[in-house]
């Protein structure tokens, strides 16, 4: 079975599983994340929204990043996001909010 099989039956036992969770009898809803691992997949299913769950897949092996939204009210997935980030890891700094790294590490070496 190659990979993309696998990450697809991933995802769909990931919707299942929520779905019967949520709304399918045994429990009236989530609270809570779940998360689970396979062959460098890792999943993880927030809490729900307004109907709405993100569902977030990280695949170690290709260093990239998968968001998903599935919607309670009408069992649709949507793919919200997707990103490598191979290259964010070259970056020795990098903040767009708050104090700088030197910033804070002149205050720490007072």
């Amino acid at each position: 079975m190659d990979k993309g099989w696998k990450v697809a039956l991933i995802v769909l036992a990931s919707l299942a599983v929520g779905y019967m969770l949520a709304g399918g009898g045994i429990l009236q809803r989530v609270h809570g994340a779940s998360e689970g691992r396979t062959s460098g997949v890792i999943c993880v299913i927030g809490t729900a929204v307004n109907q709405d769950a993100p569902i977030v897949l990280v695949d170690v092996p290709n260093e990239t990043i998968l968001i998903y939204e599935y919607s309670y009210r009408n069992n649709e997935i949507e793919l919200t996001s997707a990103r490598t980030y191979r290259f964010d890891k070259l970056l020795k700094e990098y903040q767009i909010k708050g104090e700088s790294v030197e910033a804070v590490r002149q205050f720490v070496t007072q």
